[in-house]
């Protein structure tokens, strides 16, 4: 179901909310990538000859950054236009070929 933002407030509201989203979703990865890389240096664990701080500084951020990219699609992005509503556009729109209309009418009785 598509959200129906009634002012353009409410629009503003709802584009802050997704840029903070995505800087908090930033936070998350950076913290993943230090944690996995910088975190892991000290261990001497190694996966088929690689440290596992290289593995998780690299495939750990890429992970959470595609978790956070789903979380932020399905949960607080929205779809809506910062346009004014339909309505209005097609009442321009209506008003516009009207006129159009008439000046062409006025040429062809001028001629």
């Amino acid at each position: 179901m598509k959200p129906s933002f009634t002012s353009y407030a409410a629009k503003m509201r709802q584009a802050n909310r997704e840029a903070v989203a995505t800087v908090i979703a930033l936070v998350v990865i950076v913290a993943v990538w230090f944690i996995g890389g910088i975190g892991l240096s000290g261990c001497g664990i190694e996966v088929f000859s690689t440290p596992l701080w290289i593995i998780g500084g690299t495939v750990g951020p890429w992970v959470a950054a595609i978790i956070c990219a789903v979380v932020l699609a399905k949960c607080v992005f929205a779809d809506f236009s910062l346009d004014e509503p339909e309505e209005s556009e097609e009442s321009e729109e209506s008003e516009e070929s009207e006129e159009s209309e008439e000046s062409e009418g006025e040429e062809v009785h001028h001629g």
